[in-house]
């Protein structure tokens, strides 16, 4: 089965429209929720700053690490 192309362009957007959509409507940063209304949507799916897994990072800091860190958080909360 042919591995099917992914347009990184369209994903992206796909992926702006999605966080202004689930940041009810906030699109102050050209375009993009501002980051008020982004962590506090992270917040509401998951992303505990109290949590310990939080702190937990690579050193150096290395941001697409951080992010599936994220991800991963999220994924398990309840």
């Amino acid at each position: 089965m042919a591995k099917a192309k992914i347009n990184y362009k369209k994903a992206k957007e796909e992926l702006r429209k999605w966080a202004v959509k689930n940041t009810t409507g906030c699109n102050i940063q050209d375009g993009w929720p501002c980051g008020t209304c982004f962590i506090h949507l992270l917040g509401k799916l998951g992303l505990d700053a109290k949590d310990a897994r939080y702190y937990e990072h690579n050193s150096p800091v290395d941001r697409a690490n951080e992010v599936w860190r994220a991800i991963l958080q999220i994924r398990v909360a309840k």
